[in-house]
């Protein structure tokens, strides 16, 4: 397989970053790993708030304690939750993932000549 289509196919399947390190691009490939992995923490971060908050609700009453209930809530959380749900960083992790794929590809291309 060509260097480029391997660095490409490994970011975009794997995770980013992880076809620069294929191509010994350690430091972009651990930029874009490390940029990735802090907006997925804080994506998590934000859906475990959620679920907090969910789980809050169903200790107080505000949800009724039946697998109905609880499928309800997990689907549509209640106003004071559902302000938690921004997901403000997935447009960026989007980017960041296409770019890594896109540099990547690029360096393979520019090694393999």
């Amino acid at each position: 397989m060509k260097k480029d289509l391997k660095a490409a196919l490994l970011t975009a399947v794997v995770y980013p970053g992880a076809g620069h390190f294929s191509l010994k691009k350690h430091l972009i490939g651990s930029i874009f790993a490390g940029v990735f992995s802090i907006l997925l923490i804080l994506t998590l971060k934000d859906i475990f708030a959620i679920a907090q908050c969910t789980a809050n609700e169903l200790v107080s009453g505000k949800i009724p304690m039946t697998i109905a209930g609880i499928l309800k809530a997990a689907q549509q959380p209640s106003d004071e939750c559902a302000k938690l749900a921004e997901y403000k960083y997935v447009p960026l992790m989007v980017v960041i993932w296409l770019l890594s794929i896109v540099d990547a590809y690029r360096l393979g291309k520019k090694s393999s000549k």
